[in-house]
C-alpha cells in the first residue's frame, strides 16, 4: 500500500514538472521583506511601483508568509518602490531599471526599521483591504473591522462572507460546522466553537479562511479550516498592548499582551479573560406516532448560556542566526460553558383529550482544562523561499461534564430525573516537517510529513432520581468507560508556479489511520479497529486577466471522520424524552470539493464572485426511532450521498475617507 502512495507521488511530480513554461518576457521586480532587528519575515507588507518619470502608481504587491514578493509584467524603464507597514518606517528605494538586458531585478532581503510609534496611534492607510484574496484562501485583516475593538473572534466572523453565526455564537463556515480552527498555524484540542468564543478580537492580527485547503493541509472537516493569527509586538525593548470590552447582558472581557525584544532575543507573555451571556425563549411542538396513537407534546420556555474562558500564553523566540529561527512557546486555560433552561410543558394523546401539564429544569455544565506545549524551527537556505520548517506540539485537556434533567408536577414536586457526567484526560502529540524547494523563477516544489497521535479516556455515568432517599443513584448498565486510541500519519507532496498570466498549484497527501475504540461496562467488553489508507489530491488554478480581474478554480478531496460521541455504543440519557446512542462502524465522510471564483479590483475597492459545490460520500446522518412511549432513541447511521451547492456574492466600497 505505501509502495503504491510513492509511485502516485511521483506520477503527479513527472506530470506538474511538464506545465513549467518560458519566464514572462516583461520586468520583474522581486524581493523578500523583513524585520531589520530580528530578520524575521514581514507578512503583508504593501509594496508600491512608482514610475521615476512622473511618480504614477504602476502596480503593487502584498508581501506573502515568508515575506517575499514579486511584481510582473513592467515595461522596460525606471521605478521606484516604496514599502510600509503598520509599525514599521516607510522604505523607499529608488532607481530600478527595467531593459532588454535587465528584465529581472531581484532586490534579495530589504530590512524594515521598527518605528517609535504608539501602535494605537497609527493611522490604517487603505493600501491593504479589509478582506484580500489568494489562491487558496481568504485572509481577513482583523485592524480594519470595526468589530476588532471588542467581543470575541465569533463578532469578528459575523461580518464575514461564508460564515454563519446563531443566536447562541454557535459559527458554521458555508453551513457546516465541520470545520477546523486554527491558532497560529497550531490546532486546538478544543471544540471549534468554544476556542472561537475564547479569543478576543483586539488580541487577533488576522483571521484566515481556508475553504478548499491544498494537501499540504489536515483534510480533515467537511468545510475547512479557519486559521486565528495572534498579535505579535515587534518593537525593541520593552513594549506591551492592554485591552478591555464591555457590552450588553453582561458581557465583558480583556487581554494584554507584554514582550521584551533585545537583539536576536524576544520573550512574551499575555492573558485573556472573557465572558459572554446568551439569554433566549424557545418553543417546542413534537408528535410521535405509536400504532393508532399520537403523543403530542407542546412546551415553551426561557433558557440561558454562559461561556466563561481564561488563558494565558508566552514564550521564547531565539534567532541563533541570520538563517535560524527558534520559538519555544504555551498556552494554558480553561473554558467552562453552563447552560439552563426552564420549560412549561403540556402533554395529551390523540385520538383523546385528557391534558398532563408539567415543568421541566434542564441544567448543563462543561468544563475543559488544557494547556499546550510547542517548538518551532525554521532554517532559509541562500536562495529566496528555500526553507525547511519543523513543529512539535503536544496538546492536553481534562474535561468534565454534568448533564440534569428534572421533571416536576405544576406545585414542583419532581416526577422524575436523571443526572449524567462524563469526565476524562486527552492527549495529542502532532510533529510536522515541511521543506519548499522554488524551482526557476516562478515555480515551487514542497512536500512533507506529519504524524497525528491521540489518545482519550472517557468515563460515563448515568443516575435516576430515587424519591424515597430523595438522591441520584448510579445505573451500572448505562454507565460505561472507553479508550479511543488514534494515530495518522502523512505524506504529501505539492507543486505550483506560473506561468505568464496562469497560475497552477497541484498535490497529493497520503494518509495512513490506525483507530481503536475500546468501551465496556458491567455487563460487556467491546473493541472496534479501523486499519485504513487514503489519498488526498488537490487541485488549485488562477488566471488573471485584463487589468485587476482573475479568475480562480480549485478541487480538493476531504474527510469528516465521526465525533467521539457518535461511536460509543452505549445508550446515553439527553433528556427525559431522548436517548442517544453511537455507532462504533460509522465509517468516515469523503467529501469531493470544487470552487469557482471572479474577483475585479478598482483602485481600493473590489468585487467578488464565488460559486461552490460539494459531494460528500458516505454521509452521516442522526437517524431517530421510537424507544419507548413518547422516548426516541438517536442514533448515526451512513445513509449515502448529499450535495451541496452554494455561492457568495461581495462588494467592498469605501464611499468616502472616513467610510469603513
Amino acid at each position: 500500500m505505501m509502495k503504491n502512495f510513492f509511485l502516485t507521488l511521483l506520477l503527479i511530480l513527472v506530470t506538474v514538472f511538464t506545465f513549467a513554461g518560458n519566464p514572462d518576457k516583461k520586468g520583474v521586480i522581486k524581493g523578500v521583506i523583513r524585520d531589520s532587528i530580528t530578520n524575521q519575515p514581514v507578512e503583508f507588507a504593501t509594496i508600491a511601483v512608482y514610475k521615476a518619470a512622473d511618480q504614477s502608481l504602476v502596480d503593487g504587491a502584498i508581501t506573502g508568509e515568508t515575506g517575499d514578493f514579486k511584481i510582473r509584467k513592467l515595461d522596460p524603464g525606471t521605478y521606484y518602490l516604496e514599502i510600509t507597514f503598520i509599525g514599521y518606517k516607510t522604505k523607499r528605494i529608488e532607481n530600478i531599471t527595467i531593459s532588454k538586458d535587465a528584465q529581472i531585478q531581484d532586490l534579495n532581503e530589504v530590512h524594515l526599521s521598527m518605528t517609535a510609534e504608539n501602535l494605537a496611534e497609527v493611522e490604517i492607510t487603505a493600501g491593504t483591504p479589509s478582506i484580500e484574496y489568494q489562491i487558496d484562501k481568504k485572509v481577513i485583516h482583523v485592524d480594519k473591522q470595526i468589530t476588532a475593538t471588542a467581543g470575541t473572534a465569533v463578532d469578528i466572523l459575523e461580518t464575514v462572507p461564508s460564515i454563519n453565526v446563531d443566536a447562541e455564537g454557535n459559527v458554521t463556515l458555508r453551513g457546516s460546522s465541520g470545520f477546523q480552527v486554527f491558532i497560529d498555524g497550531k490546532p486546538s484540542i478544543l471544540d471549534p466553537n468554544d476556542v472561537l468564543q475564547q479569543i478576543p478580537a483586539s488580541a487577533i492580527a488576522d483571521i484566515e479562511i481556508i475553504t478548499n485547503p491544498s494537501a499540504k493541509y489536515d483534510p480533515d472537516g467537511t468545510a475547512g479550516i479557519i486559521n486565528i493569527k495572534m498579535k505579535k509586538i515587534r518593537l525593541e525593548g520593552f513594549n506591551g498592548i492592554i485591552n478591555a470590552s464591555v457590552g450588553t447582558y453582561g458581557r465583558y472581557g480583556g487581554d494584554f499582551l507584554f514582550n521584551y525584544r533585545k537583539n536576536a532575543f524576544n520573550i512574551y507573555f499575555g492573558a485573556d479573560y472573557n465572558k459572554r451571556v446568551n439569554p433566549g425563549y424557545s418553543e417546542y411542538n413534537r408528535d410521535t406516532y405509536v400504532n393508532d396513537s399520537t403523543f403530542k407534546t407542546v412546551a415553551t420556555g426561557d433558557f440561558e448560556s454562559i461561556r466563561i474562558s481564561w488563558g494565558v500564553r508566552g514564550g521564547v523566540e531565539i534567532n541563533p542566526s541570520k538563517n535560524d529561527y527558534i520559538n519555544i512557546g504555551g498556552r494554558l486555560g480553561y473554558h467552562e460553558r453552563t447552560g439552563t433552561t426552564n420549560r412549561n410543558y403540556d402533554e395529551w394523546i390523540e385520538p383523546g383529550d385528557i391534558h398532563n401539564p408539567y415543568l421541566s429544569y434542564e441544567s448543563s455544565f462543561r468544563s475543559a482544562d488544557f494547556y499546550s506545549v510547542s517548538l518551532d524551527y525554521s532554517h532559509s537556505f541562500k536562495k529566496d523561499g528555500h526553507s525547511l520548517t519543523a513543529q512539535v506540539i503536544y496538546d492536553h485537556r481534562i474535561s468534565d461534564e454534568l448533564n440534569k434533567n428534572e421533571l416536576l408536577e405544576t406545585d414542583s414536586t419532581i416526577r422524575n430525573a436523571q443526572q449524567s457526567t462524563e469526565k476524562g484526560p486527552a492527549g495529542r502529540l502532532r510533529v510536522k516537517l515541511d521543506y519548499t524547494l522554488p524551482i526557476g523563477e516562478n515555480d515551487k516544489f514542497e512536500t512533507g510529513f506529519q504524524s497525528r497521535n491521540i489518545i482519550a479516556d472517557d468515563d460515563n455515568k448515568l443516575y435516576n432520581y430515587d424519591p424515597d432517599t430523595d438522591d441520584f443513584i448510579l445505573i451500572p448498565e448505562y454507565s460505561n468507560m472507553t479508550d479511543y486510541k488514534r494515530d495518522i500519519y502523512a505524506l504529501y507532496a505539492i507543486y505550483s508556479g506560473k506561468v505568464k498570466n496562469f497560475g497552477y498549484q497541484a498535490g497529493l497527501r497520503g494518509e495512513y489511520t490506525y483507530r481503536r475504540i475500546k468501551s465496556e461496562n458491567n455487563t460487556s467488553d467491546s473493541t472496534f479497529i479501523i486499519d485504513r489508507m487514503d489519498f488526498f489530491p488537490s487541485v488549485h488554478l488562477s488566471y488573471d486577466f485584463l487589468k485587476e480581474n482573475s479568475l480562480m478554480a480549485s478541487y480538493t478531496r476531504r474527510i469528516e471522520r465521526p465525533r467521539g460521541w457518535y461511536l460509543e455504543p452505549f445508550i446515553t440519557v439527553q433528556d427525559a424524552f431522548n436517548l442517544s446512542k453511537g455507532n462504533p462502524d460509522l465509517e468516515p465522510e469523503y467529501i469531493d470539493s470544487y470552487e469557482m471564483a471572479y474577483q475585479k479590483r478598482f483602485k481600493k475597492n473590489f468585487f467578488s464572485l464565488e460559486a461552490y459545490y460539494r459531494i460528500t460520500h458516505n454521509k452521516i446522518e442522526r437517524v431517530s426511532q421510537v424507544y419507548q412511549d413518547n422516548i426516541m432513541l438517536h442514533t448515526y447511521e451512513n445513509v449515502g450521498k448529499d450535495y451541496s451547492l452554494g455561492g457568495e456574492l461581495m462588494l467592498s466600497v469605501d464611499l468616502w475617507k472616513w467610510w469603513h
